[in-house]
């Protein structure tokens, strides 16, 4: 299974970690899209994937405009990848378990896979994307947007209605992330699993984290992934986790943990391929 991934940042302290994860556990086509505002701060950071200049962006709102900047070069870069993945810096990634619930996707027509999934019916409209794509959109869906996969499929459809370029243009003189009637706190959560099942496709959920009472459901302690507070290391390092978000510091014990835990994978295959 070949997967091209796009990490999403602003944050030198914690990329090349989660990137080395990626690498270890997702694989090596990869792309770190980085907010224009920050770019100088990692000019001279070597990371072992493509680095590409993104918008300046600098708001804690929707960095859609980069969103689909990088996803528009991770499809022109790796167009035959089976799936295509979107992340932010602060997830981490802890084994290639997930790739199974790839597989599984594969065969029920599911376009996106993350966490939270859910219908939105009425919540948001969408006249520009209408308007872009000159269809009308019935109903809206949500993905947490910190961590999506997009199938082959759906990409090249995105492609062949040339739709990254489209939204790019049409939102050039937009600032601090706006979008027209969006109140939301990320457009893309909401835009491209809506974008998935008005294509044609379906959209699945790993896990889901209910942010009122505070509780998981679904596969969490394989994908314990929301939008806020950090994982807390007492109670929710999950042995069997694949996917975790958030984990915003280098020294949280987490990431400590598994950066040891992967040192140790790349040594023993080392030691196996030279042996």
């Amino acid at each position: 299974m070949e997967i091209a991934t796009l990490l999403n940042t602003h944050c030198p302290s914690v990329t090349a970690d989660t990137l080395d994860s990626i690498i270890t556990f997702v694989g090596t086509n990869a792309i770190v899209s980085i907010d224009g505002a920050a770019w100088n701060s990692f000019e001279n950071i070597k990371l072992p994937a493509y680095k590409l200049k993104g918008f300046y962006h600098n708001c804690p709102k929707s960095p859609y405009r980069n969103v689909a900047l990088g996803l528009k070069t991770l499809y022109e870069k790796f167009p035959d990848s089976d799936w295509f993945l979107y992340c932010e810096h602060d997830c981490l990634f802890a084994s290639d378990q997930f790739k199974k619930n790839l597989t599984i996707a594969d065969k029920q027509d599911i376009w996106m896979l993350g966490n939270d999934g859910r219908q939105e019916k009425g919540k948001y409209s969408f006249p520009l994307i209408e308007a872009i794509i000159n269809e009308k959109i019935i109903t809206c869906h949500y993905l947490l947007g910190s961590c999506m996969f997009f199938c082959n499929e759906f990409m090249e459809k995105l492609a062949e209605l040339d739709f990254f370029n489209k939204l790019i243009n049409i939102s050039s003189h937009f600032t601090e992330g706006y979008f027209p009637l969006y109140d939301g706190y990320d457009l893309s959560e909401h835009l491209y699993p809506t974008m998935a099942t008005h294509l044609g496709g379906d959209i699945g959920s790993f896990a889901a984290w209910n942010q009122m009472t505070r509780t998981w459901s679904g596969s969490y302690s394989k994908f314990p992934m929301r939008w806020q507070p950090d994982l807390d290391p007492k109670t929710e390092d999950f042995k069997d986790a694949s996917i975790m978000h958030p984990i915003k510091k280098i020294d949280h014990p987490i990431r400590v943990k598994q950066r040891k835990r992967r040192k140790e994978l790349w040594k023993n295959t080392t030691q196996w391929l030279s042996g």
